[in-house]
């Protein structure tokens, strides 16, 4: 709400009637001298000609205008290598589609059973401890997903997830490589063409195309060039590989506190997983990893 100040009109013609001739002169000489100002700011420059006439040289006006053009214009933010990660048939996460109040009470019980399941092991060694083994290396934007082959059967059918699936996801997502790194987020599996998986509609799966896996003795399963790479036969065969073309659906659930994803809890790509100088850039050949256990083009292991 506006207020407005009444003042009477007696008032207001008696101050007028009581300044001085210099102070009704006052501010008509501060505005010459502001519009002065403007222009000595602005660069514009005014000179008399041999004939008497009075020319406005505008060059100065031209660099505001740049000036005031390039505060104005987009700001081109490096994303530091981020764009480059997408590999299959991705989803994009806008405006959440509504719930009920009752789903939305459903969905948080079912987070809280995820968030228990991921601290279960909050460490990359304390994943290997439990008996799960490191499936491809260590890229930026997803982590180092250390799969629980038991739980392979567990994935997510038809119908709504159970508890018991959500309580037993197929993988831990760990934030690097190292014994000591922390624990991210979740990676279910489906067994589904169209899994039901979460309550509600916003949990979108995703699948990656064109992935070499490789048998390992101990009966794992390793993907050496990178879950999210899309690789091409030649590149498979090199390091001894199997090509598969698509994947069924996943689901990365991003449930930890301080791996919040901000492109939502259930966004394929994490921004909050980074190399270890800060960027999302991976080597440019990944055929020449070799025994790295990371995509990372600093490589820091």
């Amino acid at each position: 709400m506006t207020l407005t100040e009444d003042r009477p009109e007696v008032v207001a013609t008696s101050v007028a009637s009581t300044r001085s001739p210099l102070a009704r002169r006052l501010p008509i000489a501060l505005l010459v001298f502001g519009i002065a100002m403007g222009f000595a700011v602005g660069g514009w420059a005014v000179s008399s000609s041999d004939s008497g006439t009075t020319s406005v040289s505008a060059g100065g006006g031209a660099q505001l205008t740049k000036a005031i053009t390039a505060a104005n214009a987009a700001t081109v933010v490096d994303d530091r290598g981020f764009s480059k990660l997408e590999n299959g048939v991705q989803h994009s996460h806008g405006l959440d589609q509504a719930l009920t109040p009752a789903e939305r009470v459903e969905l948080a019980r079912q987070m809280n059973l995820a968030r228990d399941a991921a601290l279960q092991y909050p460490t990359l060694a304390d994943a290997q401890a439990a008996g799960m083994r490191r499936a491809g290396p260590f890229s930026p934007g997803l982590g180092t997903h250390m799969i629980m082959y038991s739980n392979y059967a567990r994935g997510a059918g038809d119908g709504p997830m159970t508890d018991d699936q959500i309580a037993h996801p197929l993988a831990w997502i760990y934030d690097g490589t190292k014994p000591d790194s922390r624990i991210a987020g979740l990676f279910y599996s489906s067994l589904s063409k169209t899994p039901q998986g979460f309550v509600g509609p916003n949990d979108v799966w995703h699948q990656h195309n064109n992935v070499c896996t490789v048998s390992k003795p101990d009966g794992s399963v390793d993907a050496p060039l990178g879950a999210d790479h899309d690789a091409t036969k030649a590149q498979c065969d090199a390091v001894g590989g199997r090509l598969i073309t698509a994947t069924g659906p996943l689901l990365h659930v991003w449930i930890v506190p301080g791996y919040e994803d901000s492109q939502g809890v259930y966004a394929h790509l994490n921004p909050a997983i980074t190399c270890a100088d800060g960027t999302y850039e991976t080597i440019p050949d990944v055929t020449k990893i070799g025994d790295r256990t990371s995509l990372c083009k600093d490589g820091v292991e």
